[in-house]
């Protein structure tokens, strides 16, 4: 005959716990447990900190792109804006240089203005004072629109002996002193 505790899945045994035999006593992990699991974990540390010197290897390689790309980029930038007002700068570096050396530019519209630009766009300051000082130099204006005449103007030609400009000096000069 069979009892309630004996057979756990009958009717009439539903509050009851099923009856299991008493466990061993545990004698914990062997020493080969152990160092196995020091190994194991070992091993895990050391593949971790390769993980993370590649990873930081990356990373440091990844910035080092980034950062010549931004470079590249800011590079590319400026030359594209100068490349718009390049022609504008050539024109105002032209005529600062020849209002300072005194040259009459010629019209600037038949000129080729990227030919006086560096290779960043700039306004090439020797392309320019080379070509300034090309151009014609206008005369030194004298006051008068007359050519200069040989001998014309204030006491030229003479012995320079007379230095007065009396009215009455002037008359005893060209008289030789006598009166007329």
């Amino acid at each position: 005959m069979t009892t309630q505790n004996e057979n756990p899945g009958q009717p009439g045994n539903e509050g009851n716990p099923p009856v299991t035999p008493p466990a061993a006593p545990s004698t914990g992990p062997t020493l080969e447990d152990v160092i196995a699991d020091r190994d194991r974990w070992k091993a895990l540390s050391r593949q971790n900190e390769q993980n993370y010197n590649t990873s930081r290897t990356e990373l440091q390689q990844f910035q080092a792109e980034k950062d010549a790309a931004v470079e590249a980029a800011r590079t590319e930038g400026r030359t594209s804006a100068l490349g718009e007002v390049s022609t504008e700068l050539v024109t105002a570096e032209l005529r600062l240089q020849a209002a300072g050396a005194g040259a009459e530019l010629p019209d600037l519209s038949f000129l080729d203005l990227t030919r006086f630009t560096g290779e960043d766009k700039r306004p090439n300051a020797d392309a320019v004072k080379s070509f300034i000082e090309s151009l014609p130099k206008p005369q030194a204006n004298t006051g008068s629109g007359f050519p200069p005449i040989a001998g014309a103007g204030h006491n030229k030609g003479g012995n320079g002996d007379f230095t007065s400009t009396n009215p009455s000096d002037l008359a005893d000069y060209i008289s030789g002193g006598r009166f007329l």
